[in-house]
């Protein structure tokens, strides 16, 4: 296979023009040789930013903090769970007159209550605490999950801008000295006009495709500064290998792992765990509350000393509204943890359906398809060359070319991404 890039093949037609000359060809190791991006000036204000960048900051991001305070809520829960109820003091004051004389005095009287009901729930509020915990904790890495694929999918479709607006530039000059020379090949006569306006919309189509992708490319970019912070003003390049799509799970394991292992199951689970503990809350609430009291009072005519026992008498109710809305409450977070099962199992078969579709419609392009609409374009040139065909038909070859690379490069970008997504949701982070 033969290759002459873009900027050959414009110096080449532009060469033919006004010589007739023929340029001569070398090979190339192949289509992906023509798909190296243009790399960017580096300047001062320029800020390049890899994807372990990211992932090194992204403990930061807003949302993982308030993540991580929940957590910290959860484990005062657990505290307050287990911790002991403090003792109650009555203490009062009054004045006292005897019913016979003039015999007056204040009088006091002291009341210590040590309650003990809480000790029948106790071991059951700490197990709903600490399910309430596990659940933070799981929800925290779907979460931090959740940012890593919003910032991941940022990520590169800055990389794909970069490379869209590199070639885009690239076609953009060469197709504005293209139609410098069919201007002045009409101006002497040897070209109709109808080619000048063919080729001058030509170049207001790359131009207007240009200044998209550009719009696009500073979008993107501002975005990421959001969350890269730094210093106002400096351009943001990132750098990453579109051409390396990372290494997926086959379905099967896949599936297994998220079962065992995904924090949105876990967390699930720790709900239902929290549910049945409730239950059993409910149900020890039927044990009568107990308290110790002591006390002592000094009255107008006497001094008491002593203690008793305080007991709550379930007369009204058993508490079964509180018990049935718990068993309630149970059943249902069995059927979400089913329902969250059967969600996640068929997210992860979407993905990797998506991921391998990209990946398969990539390597066609690259294999099959790239390597063909170069050949065209090139058989077109060499055709225009021994006067077989005009320049339009060599532009509309030229123009297939350039789309079929533009959408090799999109398809390696969309690959990327949902080969991320897959991986983001089964808990493999990639580390480029």
């Amino acid at each position: 296979m033969y290759c002459t890039g873009f900027t050959r093949m414009f110096r080449f037609v532009a060469h033919a023009l006004f010589t007739g000359a023929i340029a001569g060809t070398k090979r190339c190791p192949g289509p992906q040789a023509l798909l190296l991006l243009i790399p960017l000036a580096a300047h001062a204000e320029t800020l390049a930013v890899t994807w372990p960048d990211i992932v090194r900051l992204v403990d930061q991001h807003p949302r993982l903090a308030a993540g991580q305070l929940n957590i910290v809520a959860a484990r005062g829960a657990v505290d307050a769970a287990g911790a002991v109820p403090n003792p109650s003091l009555d203490a009062t004051i009054a004045h006292g007159s005897a019913r016979d004389g003039d015999l007056n005095r204040t009088e006091t009287g002291l009341e210590l209550s040590v309650p003990l009901g809480w000790i029948a729930q106790r071991g059951s509020k700490v197990t709903v605490a600490r399910a309430e915990l596990e659940a933070s904790q799981s929800e925290a890495e779907v979460l931090r999950r959740d940012v890593l694929l919003q910032l991941r999918v940022l990520f590169w479709n800055l990389v794909y801008d970069q490379a869209r607006v590199a070639a885009l530039a690239d076609l953009d000059a060469q197709t504005a000295d293209l139609a410098r020379i069919v201007r002045r090949r009409v101006e002497k006569g040897e070209s109709r006009p109808v080619e000048a306006v063919r080729v001058e919309v030509e170049l207001e189509k790359v131009t207007s495709e240009l200044d998209a992708a550009r719009i696009s490319l500073g979008v993107n970019r501002e975005q990421l500064q959001l969350w890269l912070g730094g210093e106002k003003g400096r351009e943001v390049r990132v750098e990453a290998d579109l051409f390396s799509v990372p290494k997926t799970l086959d379905l099967t394991p896949a599936l297994a792992q998220v079962r065992l292992s995904h924090p949105l199951i876990k967390a699930a689970r720790a709900r239902v765990e929290a549910r049945a503990a409730e239950v059993a809350v409910e149900k020890l609430a039927r044990v009568p509350s107990v308290a110790l009291k002591a006390f002592a009072q000094e009255e107008i005519d006497r001094r008491a000393y002593g203690g008793g026992v305080a007991v709550d008498l379930p007369l009204w109710n058993w508490n079964a509204g509180r018990i049935a809305q718990a068993q309630a409450q149970l059943a249902t977070g069995k059927k979400q943890l089913e329902a969250q099962a059967r969600d996640l199992e068929s997210s992860i078969i979407e993905s990797h359906g998506a991921c391998l579709a990209a990946c398969r419609t990539a390597v066609r392009l690259r294999d099959r398809i790239l390597p063909r609409s170069e050949a065209a374009a090139l058989t077109m040139e060499k055709t225009y060359q021994l006067g077989e065909a005009s320049l339009l038909e060599t532009i509309d070859a030229r123009r297939v070319f350039v789309e079929t690379r533009r959408t090799y490069l999109a398809a390696q970008a969309q690959a990327q991404i949902d080969c991320s997504r897959f991986n983001m949701l089964i808990g493999e982070e990639v580390d480029q």
